[in-house]
């Protein structure tokens, strides 16, 4: 029969070299010690992977496992050191744990795993019973990992959007890759200079020129930092951008109609659905009031109208067809919707290039809302690097996990 000692060796794999020499429980605590050593003469040096005799060996260190039956575990061991001609003494390479962390590969995998399920540092640390400290640093090396890692050659469309942080006093630049719907950077600021910064910093030169597409809202900075970085990119402002400026132009209608028309009260949200989700009620709300041809029913149409942008696939013909829209938006003489097309005027290539490509802002949008998920579940961050490193682990799709 297999002593405690050797049925613990294999289910641990170690690897080539260690033993277990003792265990020690402490049921109290519900703690498990478990003593290895190193018999091998010759261990790898860390740097070049020399195989080198063992020099000496280090302080005791007491390394997280693994728990067992409820048990939180332990490997307790004196790492043996190598000494190189030229780069002096180091610890040899583990296949079990990294140097100078209190935690085994293993544990390391399993709180990337649960953080990546619940989200929550917290939770996480208090599920493995475990400091808040430890999660926060393993999901902080699991970034690092997952970076060296990455490989962003290849990508040919690239999306910037804002995101509010610090109670919506300051702003952040998220640029992401909506092809594999991934987070690719993150930056405090939404100047030019902070967006040139997060592309430069992102992307190398190479990559930069393999970029086609880069879609965004309408914000100046965005355009002007991809004009200059990315030249050979087309600029795409999407059709769910351009929505929000048409209803923002038709609630404006209607808000200033609704004091002298009593019908259009408790309508605004009949007016922003697309028709196809009206229910019953609302269709024939609707004809009650576009019977009597309301300013707001004009604004609405409008606003319709411009959707047949989107299914023509010629840029010239759209162009055309956007010159007839302006005309007739100039004819119906309400302000707030000549404003609008005032604004798709000058953002008319953006608009044009939306229409002929099938890409989009809206995966960043829905990473945005993941992202606030995030800060939500985490009540926030204590600082710009933390929240940083969290979009990144949670929303970048990175190679994180150990060996």
């Amino acid at each position: 029969m297999k002593s405690i000692e050797e049925v613990l060796l294999e289910i641990l794999e170690l690897g080539e070299g260690w033993i277990v020499k003792d265990v020690k429980i402490d049921k109290i605590i519900k703690e498990i010690d478990i003593f290895i050593e190193y018999t091998n003469s010759t261990g790898y040096f860390p740097e070049t992977k020399e195989l080198l005799n063992i020099y000496d060996y280090g302080r005791i260190r007491r390394i997280r496992h693994l728990d067992l039956f409820e048990y939180k575990c332990y490997l307790n061991a004196r790492i043996p050191r190598v000494k190189h001609g030229k780069l002096g003494v180091r610890n040899i390479v583990l296949s079990w744990a990294d140097e100078r962390v209190s935690f085994s590969y293993l544990f390391e995998f399993r709180v990337i795993e649960a953080l990546l399920m619940s989200k929550n540092q917290s939770k996480t640390a208090e599920f493995f019973d475990s400091s808040f400290d430890i999660v926060h640093h393993i999901m902080k090396r699991g970034v690092e990992r997952g970076l060296t890692r990455r490989n962003l050659d290849g990508i040919k469309a690239i999306s910037l959007d804002e995101k509010s942080f610090s109670n919506g006093h300051n702003y952040l630049t998220i640029l992401s890759d909506p092809i594999n719907k991934r987070v690719l950077g993150i930056i405090e600021g939404r100047k030019i200079e902070d967006t040139e910064e997060l592309l430069t910093w992102t992307l190398s030169p190479k990559q930069l020129e393999d970029i086609t597409l880069v879609t965004m809202d309408m914000w100046k900075a965005y355009m002007a930092a991809a004009k200059e970085i990315l030249p050979q990119a087309a600029i795409i402002h999407d059709k769910f951008h351009t929505a929000k400026y048409l209803n923002k132009g038709v609630d404006e209608v209607r808000k200033a109609e609704t004091k002298a028309e009593i019908l259009l009260k408790n309508t605004k949200y009949l007016y922003l659905k697309d028709p196809n989700g009206w229910s019953n009620e609302e269709a024939l709300k609707f004809e009650e009031i576009d019977a009597i041809n309301l300013k707001t029913s004009i604004a609405w149409r409008i606003k319709e109208n411009f959707k047949e942008i989107y299914t023509i696939g010629n840029w010239y013909v759209c162009k055309d067809f956007f010159d007839k829209w302006y005309k007739n938006v100039l004819e119906s003489k309400l302000k707030p919707m000549i404003k609008v097309a005032d604004t798709l005027l000058r953002h008319l290539e953006g608009i044009l290039n939306s229409a002929m490509h099938s890409i989009s802002n809206s995966i960043a949008e829905n990473i945005n809302s993941q992202i606030q998920i995030v800060k939500s579940v985490a009540r926030g961050f204590a600082n710009f690097k933390d929240y940083q490193n969290a979009v990144l682990f949670f929303q970048g799709k990175l190679n994180m996990f150990p060996l």
